[in-house]
């Protein structure tokens, strides 16, 4: 089965911060290589929680998947990251 790429972002609130704050919520964004973008979605969502998880104080709000070639911006700088692997944090960058 082919894959494409699919940017995932997810948004985040640092609950250390106050609401009026610039960093208070604030988006990740990575490439995800997937089958559909159903799977791509699922996959960065897993993450995601993953990484909320782990920092009790960034709570995972919401994420979306657009098509690689939809994309507006230089996409060369993201971490891309295939469906099954489990990513570390410093590999994706959050």
């Amino acid at each position: 089965m082919s894959t494409k790429r699919y940017v995932y972002t997810a948004w985040f609130r640092d609950t250390r911060m106050p609401p009026d704050d610039q960093d208070y919520e604030w988006p990740a964004c990575f490439l995800i290589e997937a089958a559909t973008a159903d799977e791509a979605l699922s996959w960065g969502d897993r993450l995601a929680r993953g990484f909320s998880e782990r920092r009790v104080t960034e709570v995972y709000l919401n994420s979306n998947v657009e098509d690689e070639s939809e994309a507006d911006g230089d996409l060369s700088k993201l971490p891309i990251v295939r469906v099954g692997y489990e990513a570390s944090d410093m590999e994706i960058g959050w």
